[in-house]
């Protein structure tokens, strides 16, 4: 019954209970898990939810660092087949061009024809101390 003021009496006196969610279904073996524990519980899983999603093999920090190793790789595949390219092209050229296989055998490796004299060319310094061709 309330009183002058409006509050109830009986209201006022009686002891908070908990959620039935929380109770035991068994009475006489407690009332069950404290929200003290259940809070405690429930951080640590969420915790542990969260690091499994952002650090985890298949996280999203992992997710991000194999993107950006796939964009190197895909970069440096392509930096390869055109060197792959350029060196078959050279093959084709050294198989079937003779003058390109006269170029590189001069180029490369110093060779000259019968009857040719071969002259180089190192660059030395000068008595003012500038560079200059021949001596």
């Amino acid at each position: 019954m309330p009183n002058p003021s409006g509050v109830n009496r009986r209201k006022r006196h009686q002891k908070k209970r908990e959620p039935r969610f929380l109770r035991k279904a068994f009475k006489e073996y407690g009332r069950g898990a404290s929200t003290g524990v259940l809070r405690v519980l429930a951080w640590t899983i969420g915790l542990w939810f969260a690091y499994v999603v952002l650090f985890g093999d298949t996280g999203v920090v992992s997710i991000i660092s194999m993107e950006r190793m796939k964009s190197d790789l895909a970069a440096e595949i392509a930096e390869l087949e055109a060197v792959r390219d350029e060196t078959e092209e050279l093959r084709d050229d050294l198989e079937n061009d003779p003058w390109t296989l006269e170029k590189v055998a001069r180029e490369e490796y110093g060779m000259i024809k019968d009857g040719e004299t071969c002259y180089r060319v190192e660059p030395g310094l000068s008595d003012d101390g500038e560079q200059h061709l021949g001596p």
